[in-house]
């Protein structure tokens, strides 16, 4: 039985790869991201968290934040990217809220959102 696949999610090791290597890299106290153009029309997203982060709790976590701000925020991002993003140490234990103005802060900064 195949395994359904979220398509706005990069899910290859060849996609996250070609992200860090190609892909423009900026970051923030919280996170790491790297934007990468490619040739679709939806906008995917990556995430990773190192084990140096914290246990699995604490890791999964980090991961259900960054992909709610990317769930709350793709509207205003600009279709045909790549983004891989890279939790840090310092996002353990921070408010939704806090994550969220992070990685809006990135995308604002690598001009990949739409300003208000």
């Amino acid at each position: 039985m195949a395994r359904k696949v979220h398509p706005d999610r990069l899910t290859q090791r060849w996609e996250f790869q070609r992200g860090y290597k190609k892909g423009k890299k900026y970051w923030n106290r919280h996170l790491v991201i790297y934007v990468f153009k490619q040739s679709l029309y939806s906008t995917r997203l990556g995430i990773t968290v190192s084990k140096k982060v914290g246990n699995s709790v604490k890791r999964n976590r980090l991961k259900r934040l960054i992909r709610e701000s990317f769930r709350l925020s793709q509207q205003q991002i600009y279709q045909g990217y790549d983004i891989v993003a890279v939790g840090r140490t310092a996002a353990v234990g921070v408010k939704c809220q806090q994550i969220q103005a992070s990685f809006l802060q990135l995308l604002q900064r690598a001009k990949v959102c739409k300003s208000e």
